[in-house]
């Protein structure tokens, strides 16, 4: 991993609010410094974009709550976002810096009046932004054309009056079906635009071809899709609804959201500031619909980026992360024209390789809600030409509907009460693979779970409190998709301290011993393969049960007795 500039963790905590030379550059005389940023800049756009080449002053100021990583980090230069505040603290303090000046934008805007839809036929690539108000339109006319498709999910409604809105797609959307739920959002930094009107176009583009693409209409048939195409209005509109020229990194408290959710490591509130309306909403969001797939989309680079944020280790399911951003990013480049998603490891990243975030909404949702979230920058440009927007639709188009595919692939299945049939929550754990809470849990309502893993055998534990454990051995193959159906037997409560808990299994050669079963009457042993079936059943109480004949292999045990069982893997050389 590279030396990172803007290693949070190891910025130095300065003691008796001295300032090392080492850590500060003098600007000869003032360069004129106060001028270098007109504060209609900052009243225009909220913030500004620096850079700075010297690792120990990055480390410095990023102590001010005005300055936070904007896009990355290397070893001699860091991108950083400066507020108002942030800026006056630089110059008080002379630091020297580079101010990035915003380059000119061209944007077409269209209200309702002007915003076309084509009932039954798709619309043209948009190159065009909407309207706040074309923008509900929009979402509201997608719902009306196509009732039985699309329904639109107010998330939560801001102060400003203006609402978080997602369209729910799906073949049935009025029923919870076994299906994954994938969620797209974009343009939680309000101006990095361009996944905002490319949301709408992917919302069109699912609608308008369900009836005659083959591929769309098994996607819409096999997958719960949402797509919240505007993820901060208030920064993106700021105090006016009719242009995203003039938008803004942040929300109308000033506060950047990708910085404001809880983090798995710096805890509930990173950034010291109120958890927002956005971040509140969309945490309930989550929790509710519970996404199993979700992404995340910015702008101001061209990456997928990958978890984790927040920690300098990998995840568990590294593997299975590169391969799908890898697709994604080469999906793109074959469908762009020129040198595009190509971006530090020729299109995809580790996020903590590239920059640090805390607070951030990915690694939030992976952690605490169990689902699976990448983030894609999606322009090198935040605030992107309108004209551009096209291109940029077409060179992911592909790469969206393939991302939506991948939640069809892997592992799956329901888990049930063998006695009811009820669907039960438990815990679905990949033994030697899972950590950091990359274990997933089934749906109270339908008992369904998903899994998505990179090919490979794998040991499952399937755990529920009240019910015996069970042990699965599957194989995952690319693009496929494997299903493994559960029954979880409860057990007695008034048991759960019996002997089953002490017994010892040893396996000697071709022969099982159980210690301490003679303390238990009427025990019963069974042995099971990886697929479930009993290979051998003892039901005397004998201490020892003969494996000759069986393969080297992992097997399960299963100890009964007095209404309780538990089972455990062992394995045969």
């Amino acid at each position: 991993m590279m030396n990172k500039t803007c290693d949070l963790k190891k910025i130095a905590v300065w003691k008796n609010g001295l300032l090392s030379s080492l850590f500060l550059i003098v600007l000869s005389s003032t360069l004129f410094a106060q001028d270098l940023v007109p504060a209609s800049v900052f009243k225009s756009q909220g913030g500004i974009e620096i850079t700075i080449d010297d690792h120990d002053v990055v480390q410095e100021v990023l102590q001010h709550e005005g300055i936070t990583v904007d896009h990355g980090c290397t070893h001699h230069k860091a991108k950083l976002y400066v507020t108002k505040e942030g800026y006056e603290y630089l110059i008080d303090n002379n630091y020297a810096f580079n101010y990035v000046e915003r380059p000119p934008v061209v944007v077409e805007m269209r209200g309702p009046q002007e915003i076309f839809t084509y009932k039954g036929d798709c619309m043209p690539p948009m190159d065009y932004y909407p309207t706040y108000e074309g923008y509900v339109a929009m979402m509201n006319a997608f719902a009306e054309q196509y009732p039985d498709l699309c329904e639109v999910v107010n998330i939560g409604t801001l102060e400003s009056g203006r609402q978080l809105l997602a369209a729910h797609i799906g073949d049935d959307i009025n029923e919870s079906d076994n299906e994954p739920k994938v969620l797209y959002t974009s343009t939680m930094h309000g101006d990095e635009t361009a996944g905002f009107p490319l949301m709408l176009q992917l919302i069109d583009y699912l609608l308008c071809n369900y009836d005659n693409d083959d591929q769309i209409r098994q996607l819409l048939d096999e997958v719960d899709i949402y797509i919240n195409p505007l993820a901060n209005p208030d920064g993106t509109y700021t105090d006016d609804n009719s242009t995203v020229d003039g938008a803004t990194r942040r929300n109308a408290n000033f506060i950047d959201l990708n910085r404001n959710y809880p983090d798995p490591e710096d805890g509930t509130n990173p950034d010291n500031r109120a958890t927002q309306l956005e971040t509140k909403y969309f945490i309930d969001f989550a929790e509710e619909i519970g996404f199993d797939l979700s992404c995340n989309i910015h702008g101001g680079a061209e990456v997928v980026n990958y978890p984790w944020d927040t920690w300098a280790k990998t995840s568990a399911d590294e593997s299975w992360w590169v391969e799908t951003c890898r697709e994604f990013a080469d999906s793109c480049q074959i469908n762009s024209v020129g040198n595009y998603m190509t971006d530090y490891y020729d299109g995809i990243t580790n996020g903590y390789d590239w920059y640090e975030v805390n607070g951030g909404r990915q690694d939030n949702m992976i952690y605490f809600y169990r689902g699976r979230e990448m983030t894609l920058e999606i322009s090198g440009r935040k605030l992107l030409n309108s004209d551009r927007l096209p291109e940029h639709w077409e060179a992911n188009r592909g790469a969206f509907i393939s991302y939506i595919k991948s939640a069809t692939y892997g592992l799956k299945g329901t888990i049930k009460d063998c006695e009811t049939g009820e669907p039960i929550v438990a815990e679905v754990f990949l033994e030697g693979h899972d950590r950091d809470n990359s274990s997933v849990f089934s749906d109270a309502r339908l008992g369904n779970y998903f899994r998505f893993l990179d090919d490979g055998v794998y040991s499952v534990r399937y755990t529920a409190e009240g019910y015996d454990t069970v042990y699965r051995s599957v194989t995952i193959f690319d693009d496929a998709v494997h299903i493994e159906d559960i029954e979880l037997c409860a057990f007695s409560s008034s048991v759960s301290d019996s002997a089953l808990e002490q017994l010892i299994l040893n396996l000697n050669g071709d022969r099982l011993y159980i210690s301490g079963a003679a303390q238990i009457p009427n025990l019963n042993v069974s042995i099971y393969s990886a697929e479930g079936r009993v290979l051998r059943s003892n039901k005397e109480g004998t201490p020892m049960i003969d494996l000759g004949e069986l393969a080297s292999a992992v097997y399960y045990v299963k100890l009964e007795a007095n209404n309780k069982s538990i089972t455990r893997p062992i394995v045969k050389q």
